[in-house]
């Protein structure tokens, strides 16, 4: 940690102001403007012993905030310790330093400095900072500084910590209509397994012997008359909805064919978010997704459910790194009994990339796929008819 003493414009003001005053007392000694003077100087004496003796030994460290999430917020915290034995801290200021990377934290959002009005001897306090990510990607803090002006707000003292630290921003997501990802998943993804849920309800799928947990309601009993040990009924449960997403990033920023205006690292930024939005859609009604990005080395994501699955769905996405170079080796295609395949493509459909059944989808399609915001139920929008078909879709 360094320390460094600094005057703000209150200061400088108030420190002109004493010169001045100095100056007349030496020039025409008064006893009033000598005692003004001597009272300006231990002003500022008093000020610069306190705000220095309350963060000689402070302590400072920053909270790992976790991954963050475009357009919403993210909390950073700083757990700050007072090392006085006597003299608490009072009106602490702690704010981030621009740092000069790619990925330094304010090419993501302009946060507003935490603030803590008292900390007393020997205690912890936690302050917080919220900002507000307007892009995903590794977003990274090297230091922070800690500092206060108290008690006259003229000359103050100021602590930089240096505590490196890096973070994931997800892409943004946007909330889809349930009944227009229905339509993606006509023609495949459902269908039975066997299970051994307590209670599970399905169609008959055999028997088998007992085992801890199974239901009482499970136990076939004219069977188990006859048999050692109780013999129960196995039934098919359904499986959950399984979708494989297909980025396709195989071409670089500068090759992509748009039309003169459009942005292409926009437009790829738009394919990233309609992937994650899909993907949160699906997973959060119990579905499961595995997502593939053709043209970079990422490894694919086998398809399963839940929120840590999903969390690994975005840290994937939040890692592409577009500036990288990218490759145009042939993709492997998913087969069709591992679900429904919806291909995301940044500039033009690419049919080829898919079996016959696939879906493709352009950044556009998030439109039609949005959920209706005036309309609670999330209806399905109007062009979703017009827009979506599970034969070759095209949107």
């Amino acid at each position: 940690m360094r320390y460094r003493y600094q005057v703000n414009l209150a200061g400088v003001l108030y420190l002109v102001i004493t010169l001045l005053v100095g100056l007349a007392a030496t020039i025409r000694p008064n006893n009033i403007l000598v005692w003004v003077f001597g009272l300006l100087l231990a002003l500022i004496a008093i000020s610069g012993y306190v705000s220095g003796a309350a963060l000689f030994r402070m302590s400072a460290r920053r909270v790992d905030p976790g991954h963050g999430r475009v357009g919403r917020p993210l909390t950073v915290r700083y757990a700050v310790r007072s090392g006085s034995r006597r003299v608490p801290l009072f009106d602490l200021s702690v704010s981030e330093i621009e740092g000069g990377s790619s990925s330094d934290w304010s090419r993501f959002s302009r946060p507003d400095p935490a603030w803590v009005m008292h900390v007393g001897p020997n205690e912890v306090t936690h302050a917080e900072s919220v900002l507000v990510p307007n892009r995903r990607g590794r977003m990274r803090m090297d230091r922070f500084a800690a500092s206060t002006s108290f008690p006259f707000g003229l000359l103050g003292k100021r602590v930089i910590v240096s505590q490196p630290l890096e973070t994931l921003v997800h892409p943004r997501t946007i909330p889809l209509s349930t009944e227009a990802i229905d339509r993606l998943f006509t023609g495949g993804g459902d269908g039975d397994r066997s299970g051994r849920s307590a209670g599970s309800v399905g169609e008959y799928a055999g028997l088998r012997e007992y085992r801890s947990g199974d239901s009482i309601r499970s136990i076939a009993w004219k069977r188990s008359h006859s048999a050692t040990v109780p013999i129960v009924i196995q039934r098919a449960t359904p499986s959950p909805r399984r979708m494989q997403i297909m980025l396709d990033l195989r071409r670089a920023t500068g090759e992509l064919r748009l039309p003169e205006g459009i942005d292409g690292r926009a437009r790829e930024e738009d394919a990233i978010t309609l992937a994650a939005s899909i993907a949160e859609t699906v997973i959060l009604a119990g579905g499961e997704v595995g997502l593939q990005v053709a043209g970079s080395d990422i490894p694919d994501v086998r398809a399963q459910s839940g929120r840590r699955h999903l969390d690994r769905l975005l840290t994937t996405l939040a890692g592409i790194e577009l500036d990288a170079p990218r490759s145009s080796d042939q993709v492997s295609i998913p087969a069709l009994r591992s679900g429904v395949l919806v291909v995301v493509h940044v500039d033009r459909v690419d049919p080829s990339l898919g079996h016959d059944s696939a879906v493709h989808l352009m950044p556009a399609s998030i439109e039609t796929l949005r959920m209706d915001r005036d309309d609670r139920r999330g209806e399905t929008a109007p062009a979703i008819d017009e827009t979506l078909d599970t034969t070759g879709a095209v949107a």
